[in-house]
């Protein structure tokens, strides 16, 4: 049985009242976040090419990089999407009804646990996970789990918060100055409740202000401790994507020196 947090629980509660991304049509959301992540259609298309008869994504949210997916893999394919959130499973499953007719696979949608997935050893030729595990109790378990799911010379491609970066730092800096506030006040979580109070999205920033501030785990990760999380793999390249403030500093699908995540290509 897989154990459970307060702060797990939390995660889920967060989600759930803030989908990833922003409310609204799913062309609306998928314009929000490729406008806010230039770097991920152009990597998900590389993904697709190369021909996975079965995939996982680890994370989903409300299904928009998962429906990109399906309408560019193979016919015949399998894909699955777990997420933490009922209610993104949810917006996920809205969505893929919606955009019905351009799917060349249809996708099948259920709440997962990342650090307890229900899957078979062996059972996926692709994980992906572009953005979520940071978020996560325990990584390490997480990606045990990515490697024990993947099929023996099967691809895990994730990414995650980069350190240093400056939109992560800015961001670990208004998580600090907020928790001092609440040691000193007795409260919890005092600016997220404040930016809760100004609506759950928006087309500009989508949840980024509730996530600095309301998410229990905010983690980011150097070269070296990347190099310890994926050493069970046979062979780990890294990339540097997303331009630090987004529509501020598009940064297309080209790599970032400065870039705000890993894009981690991870070969079992």
């Amino acid at each position: 049985m897989a154990t459970s947090y307060p702060e797990m629980e939390s995660t889920r509660a967060f989600w759930n009242v803030n989908p990833c991304g922003m409310h609204g049509s799913y062309e609306d959301q998928k314009a929000q976040r490729y406008a806010m992540e230039p770097w991920l259609p152009g990597v998900l298309k590389y993904i697709a090419s190369t021909q996975p008869n079965s995939i996982l994504e680890i994370g989903c949210g409300q299904g928009i990089d998962s429906i990109t997916l399906c309408t560019i893999l193979s016919p015949g394919a399998r894909y699955i999407g777990i997420d933490y959130s009922e209610k993104s499973i949810e917006s996920a499953a809205v969505n893929a009804t919606s955009c019905s007719g351009k799917l060349a696979v249809r996708p099948s949608y259920r709440v997962g646990n990342a650090e307890s997935l229900v899957f078979s050893d062996d059972e996926f030729e692709v994980v992906c996970s572009l953005g979520v595990i940071h978020h996560t109790h325990d990584e390490f378990k997480a990606l045990f789990e990515v490697h024990r799911v993947l099929k023996p010379g099967g691809t895990a491609y994730i990414a995650l918060y980069r350190k240093p970066s400056l939109k992560v730092a800015v961001a670990q800096g208004l998580r600090a100055f907020q928790k001092a506030i609440d040691l000193l006040l007795g409260t919890d979580r005092c600016i997220y409740a404040l930016v809760s109070r100004m609506g759950t999205s928006s087309k500009n920033f989508g949840t980024m202000f509730h996530e600095c501030f309301g998410v229990p785990y905010l983690k980011w990760y150097n070269r070296m401790e990347i190099e310890k999380l994926f050493s069970a793999f046979s062979s780990v390249s890294l990339k540097v994507y997303g331009p630090n403030f987004g529509r501020i500093a598009r940064g297309g699908d080209r790599e970032i020196a400065q870039g705000y995540y890993w894009f981690i290509t991870a070969v079992k």
